[in-house]
């Protein structure tokens, strides 16, 4: 921890402080251009917090995920649940329901990719990866309260290019492939081709199944066409195939702590509550060792396709853009949900969604005083959702006979569009003051319906529906879930829609203390929508609200040292109302609703020095106060005394006052990059990432044992090559930390008095090849 503190202190003082001697041998950095406002602008004239990583850093630090993405990115935190994908920015992100659109929005070439399983898609031949900290609400759109991640993939060329590149990592069978060719068709027609194939064996071991854990394979690839027939006309076509697929998940129990001791003096812990219920080894693992204790045969299969067509059109005052955008986007998926060598619970999932979005937008040319950007923004999507919460023959050790092989059959569905209008005007005051407004219209419809019914299959749809009224009412009564079945009583057949209207606005103000720095403050809100819960079992709270968000920034931009060193610093402040969450209940459900009031404040210092003509220095550090200042509605931990408002008969717990979930208080990266020929045509080349993240809470309730201390993430990239070819050493994870991104409770422990958690850890050290071909 100390070491990497001191790393990145002293990269930022090198940041900020010029070294004696090596402004003489070291050349001007390269100017980042970024799109962040729509417009092409090099990064240090954006005042937004902001993150940019090149396609070539994406290769030198072989970032093909989002997982990898975090590691170098302060302030930016991924990580699976059981039974879902969440993404962070500032400690604001997004529960594990379905239905929640997400806090961090994710764009390609500029198309919304909603769904939260989207964020696993791989990402290959990339130009730049854009990460956005705070509301985006004007020019990207509703569903950016935290920010924005926006990838932009590699362009269709008119020279011939190519590559192709193969990594390989022994430890854990990681074996991947890159390639791309692009290149002229015609004289006006340009096209690309990008592929990926990706394979691993997994980290985690399964002895039950005798066999690591969690095997993948990906493929994807991607196809454009640029027509460019004059220099005032562009458009380009892209069509993109996505297929990642896994067996096994990377989840094991980490800790199984008693409350109470038998009379033999054996501790009560789950693990010996099953042998004693009969289930002898049904948890045979309670450690955080990479290990795990699972029997379903798991996989998610996951299909992915995405058609945009981008256009752009010189009107002489101004470019005209259009951006068409069509997503398709099928899962299929079965997780073991009670954690252990038998069949109590299981999860079934099968999710379709598509969506249609276009956006017509103006931006005037860039040399006025006046300039101004106005568009329209529409979108049209269907979300499908149909789970089964399995019951297997096992539960019948735990006292719920009934419930043997039965399946609690979910079948959601919502239809929505959207409209918006937006515009954004930037006026020079003076020469060196601005004024930027910015404000966007959106309406929203939404409809939905929900049906829950107990069927005779845990493992199938369609199933014949229960009629036997013991089963009905220990699932009603024990569990709590309001059914549809006849005989049920409860009717569990919902139908339901909203609509929603909301201005959102942003004011900026830039001054250009010099000609090489730039000072702002700005004022933001956004808001994302409301909508209706998929994994609720109740009818009473079907609806839940949309959460808005205030946000206050300051902070600076500069070029420093004649164009060899860059800084940046942001302040923010923020208050959001009903924060949308879903946390679990406790037995096999989860509670949606909003969180009253949050505030988070901090800083974001990032910058880049080229110390010499060969070695370069990129660093940055975030800072995160999070507090929750009226929440009186999250679900207790384990034995944590009720002190909240009683929702449905049920007494919650007072999150007020407390931090949330990923808030760590420091996160920080420092980055080395060294270059230098060895001959006339061969050159060494090195890449050292060293990433800091302090210690915070990963617990679905804020357990406080789901507290975990700081952790330091060091990957190496080095290698030989020349303008044709490169062979490289990668090491990931290089100092071999044990790191935990998510826990929750397993069901049924609490019963016993057993405080029984599993964990999603994140992979331990891999050095691997890399070889590349370029043509």
């Amino acid at each position: 921890m100390k070491v990497s503190r001191y790393l990145i202190g002293a990269g930022l003082a090198a940041l900020i402080v010029a070294i004696d001697g090596a402004e003489a041998l070291a050349q001007q950095l390269d100017t980042v251009t970024v799109t962040a406002q729509r417009r092409e602008q090099a990064v240090t004239d954006v005042p937004i917090a902001i993150t940019v990583l090149e396609g070539q850093t994406l290769n030198e630090l072989s970032i093909a995920t989002l997982d990898d993405l975090q590691l170098t990115v302060p302030n930016f935190q991924v990580t699976q649940t059981g039974i879902g994908t969440q993404m962070f920015i500032r400690g604001v992100g997004t529960g594990n329901d379905p239905a929640f659109e997400q806090s961090v929005a994710q764009f390609i070439d500029g198309v919304s990719y909603g769904r939260a399983q989207l964020i696993r898609a791989p990402f290959f031949d990339l130009e730049r990866v854009e990460v956005l900290r705070g509301p985006q609400s004007v020019l990207f759109g509703k569903n950016t309260v935290a920010g924005a991640l926006s990838l932009i993939t590699a362009a269709p060329t008119r020279e011939t290019t190519g590559y192709v590149t193969a990594t390989w990592m022994p430890e854990f069978g990681d074996r991947q492939v890159d390639a791309a060719v692009s290149g002229p068709l015609s004289e006006q027609l340009m096209g690309r081709l990008a592929v990926r194939y990706y394979e691993t064996d997994g980290f985690v071991s399964n002895p039950n199944k005798g066999r690591d854990e969690p095997s993948r394979e990906q493929f994807a690839i991607r196809g454009s066409l640029l027509f460019e027939p004059n220099d005032r006309f562009d458009a380009t076509l892209k069509l993109e195939h996505n297929r990642f697929d896994s067996r096994g998940r990377e989840i094991e129990v980490v800790r199984d702590v008693n409350t109470q001791t038998l009379p033999n003096g054996v501790p009560l812990t789950f693990a010996n509550a099953l042998t004693g219920a009969g289930l002898p080894g049904a948890i045979t693992n309670s450690e955080f060792n990479f290990t795990r204790d699972a029997d379903s045969d798991e996989f998610a299969d996951n299909t992915l396709f995405n058609a945009t067509l981008t256009a752009n059109y010189d009107l002489g005052f101004g470019t005209l853009t259009s951006v068409t955008g069509y997503l398709d986007y099928s899962r299929d998926e079965l997780a073991d949900l009670d954690f252990t060598n038998y069949f109590i619970l299981t999860g079934l999932l099968s999710e379709d969604y598509d969506q249609f979005t276009q956006e017509v937008r103006v931006v005037s040319r860039q040399d006025q005083r006046l300039r101004w950007i106005a568009g329209g923004f529409y979108q049209s999507s269907t979300l499908t959702n149909n789970d089964i919460t399995g019951f297997g023959p096992d539960i019948t050790n735990l006292g719920f006979a009934p419930l043997a092989n039965v399946g609690l059959e979910r079948r959601y569905k919502t239809d929505s569009t959207a409209f918006a209008l937006f515009g954004e005007l930037t006026y020079d005051l003076t020469d060196r003051l601005r004024l930027i407004g910015g404000l966007r219209w959106t309406t929203e419809d939404k409809d939905a319906t929900r049906q829950i019914a107990a069927t005779t299959n845990p493992l199938g749809f369609d199933a014949p529906l229960v009629t036997d009224p013991v089963v009905l009412a220990t699932i009603q009564a024990g569990l709590g879930v309001e059914l549809n079945n006849p005989g049920g009583g409860s009717g569990h057949d919902l139908s339901q829609s909203r609509s929603e209207s909301r201005l959102t606005p942003s004011v900026t103000v830039e001054f250009d203390a010099t000609d090489d720095v730039m000072i702002f403050a700005s004022y933001k809100e956004g808001f994302k929508g409301g909508g209706f819960d998929v994994r609720g079992n109740r009818t009473a709270f079907f609806e839940f609200a949309d959460e808005t968000v205030r946000t206050y920034e300051a902070g600076l931009r500069s070029d420093l040292m004649a164009g060899r060193a860059q800084f940046n610093a942001t302040a923010y402040f923020s208050q959001y109302s009903n924060l949308q969450i879903s946390q679990f209940d406790g037995t096999i459900g989860f509670n949606v609703g909003n969180a009253g009031k949050t505030e988070i404040s901090g800083f974001d210092i990032d910058g880049r020095i080229a110390l010499t003509n060969e070695l370069s220095l990129a660093a940055g550090v975030s800072y995160l106060d999070f507090e929750y200042t009226d929440f009186r509605r999250g679900n207790c931990a384990f034995q944590e005394t009720p002190d909240g408002d009683i929702v449905d008969g049920v007494q919650l717990c007072d999150y007020t006052g407390r931090r949330g979930r990923f808030t760590p208080e420091w996160t920080g990266f420092a980055r080395l990059s060294y270059d230098r020929p060895v001959t006339d045509t061969i050159d060494f080349s090195s890449v050292l990432n060293v990433a800091y993240t302090g210690s915070h809470n990963i617990h679905d309730n804020l357990d406080p044992l789901g507290n975990v201390d700081g952790y330091t993430m060091v990957d190496l990239r080095a290698g030989f090559g020349t303008e044709r070819w490169e062979v490289a050493l990668l090491a990931r994870n290089l100092l071999d930390e044990k790191v935990l991104t998510f826990a929750a409770n397993v069901p049924f422990a609490s019963s016993v008095g057993a405080n029984t958690q599993y964990a999603v850890p994140l992979r331990p050290r891999v050095v691997g090849v890399q070889a590349s071909l370029r043509f």
